[in-house]
């Protein structure tokens, strides 16, 4: 996060406009929006799985009662169907024993059956009875096998109906597993969405806070001896900032003399009085110019009245300037250590050559000699 912001912050920087800053900000409140509207959509999404889930479940419910159900029935079929089968077995059985016997004692009729009480005619009806008997009997059978065979083709298709139903429900249960890895999935999103939406509105009130430092440090630079913007206050320095710990004992950006000093000056023969918020130094041309302390490039360009110009961000409270050069080796968002060059001197006004030099403390210029060796 913090690397994220920190590009943000020195990308807004690279044009040196606090403006640039404004449409960073936008860009990532637009950014917000667009979060914030995924999070609402994963929501939907979240809510519309979990019907899902329930019409799932509730299906595999019933998938469930039905196969219970189907179960049981086979049960009860088969119990009937042996119950059947052991019955048209006893049937069969005593069938074709009773065949037997009304067979063998058919063929023992002889002419003897003549003289038999009642005659030939009761013999005959006593066959045809039996006969009548054994075709019921076998009928019987029959009756019972088809029975048998019913019972089997039902118990088969409700076997089919039970695999079915088998199959139908792991196929739910794979169904309501890929839905609940679904639901993980976008619960995680939207965990991840919040994070992502926290991250943009810190990054948006860092850069807020970053426009509004800049803004107040601008309008100084702009307005010679102007404090900084009301109600928009600069970090303060502590004791354990760099120039304060090494106050009085600061290598200059560039050995030369001072043309002209900080603070109220009056023109010796006019009489108009001039503030001055750093020091004109006069040197040679092209001379290395280095920066007093370790910090970032927070600005780096040509600045109204003051030519090519560079700021450092010594990231404590204290800002180093310097104007009027001829060239610059830095750009925004270089980090340069104490003594490394920025640049080289150019002209002063008035075309002597030198560079200008000033040191803001939380914003507000101070005289860079009582920092200076």
């Amino acid at each position: 996060m913090l690397v994220h912001l920190a590009l943000l912050l020195l990308s807004a920087a690279a044009s040196g406009d606090p403006d640039s800053l404004d449409a960073q900000l936008a860009s990532t409140q637009a950014r917000i929006v667009e979060l914030e509207a995924r999070q609402a959509q994963a929501g939907e999404i979240l809510v519309a799985i979990q019907d899902h889930l329930a019409v799932a479940r509730e299906y595999y419910t019933r998938l469930s009662a039905e196969e219970s159900g189907l179960q049981a029935a086979i049960a009860r079929i088969d119990a009937r169907f042996s119950t059947l089968d052991s019955v048209r077995a006893g049937y069969a059985e005593a069938v074709s024993s009773y065949l037997v016997y009304v067979y063998s004692h058919r063929t023992m009729i002889g002419p003897e059956a003549i003289f038999a009480p009642g005659g030939l005619a009761r013999v005959v009806r006593r066959e045809s009875y039996l006969d009548y008997l054994a075709r019921g009997a076998a009928d019987e059978v029959f009756l019972l096998r088809t029975a048998t065979d019913s019972l089997a083709h039902f118990r088969d298709s409700l076997g089919i109906l039970q695999d079915d139903a088998a199959r139908l429900r792991g196929q739910m249960q794979d169904i309501e597993s890929r839905i609940v890895d679904e639901e993980s999935r976008q619960a995680m999103l939207r965990l991840e969405l919040t994070s992502e939406i926290s991250i943009a509105r810190d990054s948006a009130r860092t850069i807020e806070d970053e426009r509004r430092r800049m803004s107040a440090l601008v309008a100084g630079l702009r307005v010679s001896s102007a404090p900084p913007q009301a109600g928009i206050p600069l970090p303060e320095p502590s004791s354990s900032s760099f120039l304060e710990v090494h106050r009085g004992d600061v290598p200059w950006p560039a050995d030369g003399r001072i043309q002209r000093d900080f603070g109220l000056e009056v023109h010796p023969v006019y009489g108009t009085e001039t503030t001055s918020d750093g020091i004109s130094v006069t040197t040679l041309q092209g001379v290395p110019v280095f920066a007093v302390g370790p910090g970032t490039v927070m600005y780096a360009q040509e600045f109204l009245s003051m030519g090519r110009l560079v700021v450092v961000d010594h990231c404590d409270g204290f800002y180093s300037v310097y104007g009027h050069l001829g060239s610059m080796v830095v750009e925004v968002g270089d980090e340069v250590p104490e003594g490394g060059q920025i640049g080289t001197t150019g002209s002063l006004p008035g075309g002597t050559s030198g560079y200008y030099f000033e040191i803001r403390r939380g914003g507000q210029p101070v005289d860079p000699r009582e920092y200076l060796q």
